[in-house]
């Protein structure tokens, strides 16, 4: 069963990869983020100081994400963002394979283990936490389950404490999540000692970063996503904020609708059964949710399952299904086999409903345009050939990524001191973010009436631009 299992996670792991790169390739990946990642991580790996020309901090002062340094020794391998995409897939598919040892140790049922494994392979935020672009957040689900699959079992000591530093390093809002987790340890698992300590070093570490560490190394002198909301707009201030005034949770779970629309999918994605699942064990879910449904914008995706965000969602809820399934069995130890065959059926079924209702993403597997090049394409690849490697560049945000492997990149409007410009003036989605293709049009021809930059080299509606000496 082992050898099958891993051979349908290759499978499924490389058929996300095939859609991830295909979309890179296609110029629908974009700066923010899989450029902003692989200029980091170049960086990281040539032994640079890692600071990005594209929101002008070092990577720690960004998001506290040591765990970069993992995918900076790939990048010695092969420097590339198809490594953090192929890579990312892979991960995350893997994450699966403890789940599935968590589900046959507690159950003994492999349809349940398999049902749990496929329900998170094509949850939609399993889906889009893989093809949304590259994010350090999709490490989550694999330290999740390994915490899951090692928690209270004394010979997998270094496994746990291998999930919990993962959790910690890979950003620093995890911190809270970590003591989440403690929940769990301490009233599922017993392990009193090691929650309580758990729980406060977690949350220590979390003040700690955004109050002191991370604003005294960030060149802008404060801690960056300090903008959870205008009323609290620091982690200490939102704190207090709901500590002195709950109702302010309850308004922003209910208000605006997508959150309670977003909860919903979520839980009958996996049929409502983690709803069954002990108390403790659901703190952590609570806990993501309430970290998503906090925040206050602009990046109201973050509301939805439709990138990184969902990822650790991804994961927790298919780990209560197991101890829902284990405790509804110790309620009923008549219908042990009833329960297990009814709750595999019941996630696979809500499973294939919210893919084929969500419209998933998964689909384009077998649809001919991933797999064609059109015209304004080619022109594009060909133009970004023509820049040279060691310049300096400013290109809109489709290029972004296939030129972020330099020092200095940057985000038109935002020239800097760029000695070439990349701009494809074809129209499409999200290509021209933050301007749109009549503003980038406007800027073009702005730059090149002051005799700034010339055209160094043009393929259709793809043009390099050199600065003028």
């Amino acid at each position: 069963m082992n050898k099958l299992l891993l051979i349908f996670l290759i499978v499924v792991g490389s058929a996300y990869s095939v859609i991830a790169v295909a979309a890179h390739y296609q110029f629908r990946t974009f700066g923010w983020d899989l450029g902003y990642f692989d200029q980091i991580i170049w960086l990281l790996s040539r032994g640079f100081y890692p600071f990005s020309t594209l929101n002008k901090v070092n990577f720690l002062a960004n998001h506290f994400s040591p765990v970069l340094i993992f995918y900076a020794l790939l990048y010695r391998i092969h420097s590339s963002p198809v490594t953090l995409l192929i890579s990312q897939a892979f991960l995350v598919v893997f994450s699966s394979y403890p789940l599935f040892l968590l589900v046959w140790e507690k159950t003994g049922s492999r349809l349940l283990g398999m049902a749990v494994v496929i329900s998170f392979l094509f949850f939609i935020g399993t889906q889009w936490s893989i093809l949304n672009e590259f994010h350090e957040a999709t490490l989550t689900p694999l330290f999740l389950s390994l915490f899951f699959f090692s928690a209270g079992i004394k010979k997998r000591k270094l496994i746990f404490l291998f999930s919990i530093i993962g959790l910690l390093v890979t950003k620093e809002e995890f911190a809270l999540l970590t003591a989440a987790l403690a929940f769990p340890l301490y009233f599922y698992y017993g392990l009193k000692k090691q929650a309580v300590i758990l729980f406060l070093f977690s949350l220590f570490f979390f003040f700690f970063l955004t109050q002191f560490f991370m604003p005294a190394i960030s060149e802008k002198g404060v801690y960056q996503h300090a903008h959870l909301s205008p009323e609290a707009p620091s982690p200490w201030e939102l704190t207090l904020k709901i500590l002195t005034d709950p109702v302010y949770i309850l308004k922003s779970f209910l208000s605006p609708p997508v959150k309670i629309q977003t909860l919903l999918i979520s839980f009958s994605s996996f049929a409502y059964l983690p709803l069954f699942a002990p108390f403790s064990v659901l703190v952590p879910v609570i806990e993501q949710f309430l970290m998503r449904f906090l925040y206050t914008g602009p990046q109201f995706t973050v509301f939805t399952n439709v990138n990184h965000h969902a990822a650790p969602i991804a994961v927790l809820l298919p780990v209560s299904v197991v101890f829902a399934v284990v405790r509804l069995m110790s309620r009923f130890p008549r219908k042990k086999r009833f329960i297990l065959l009814s709750s595999s059926l019941l996630i696979l079924v809500a499973s294939v409903f919210q893919d084929i209702i969500q419209k998933a993403p998964f689909h384009s597997i077998v649809k001919p345009a991933l797999y064609q090049e059109s015209e304004w394409q080619k022109n594009a690849g060909n133009a970004l050939k023509q820049v040279p490697l060691n310049s300096s560049v400013a290109a809109q945000n489709s290029l972004f990524p296939h030129l972020s492997q330099r020092k200095e990149i940057y985000l038109l409007p935002e020239t800097g001191n760029a000695d070439f410009l990349a701009v494809d003036l074809s129209d499409g989605p999200n290509k021209f973010s933050p301007l749109n293709l009549q503003k980038t049009r406007v800027l073009i021809y702005e730059l090149e009436e002051k005799n700034i930059y010339r055209v160094y080299f043009r393929k259709g509606d793809a043009i390099i631009y050199r600065k003028v000496n």
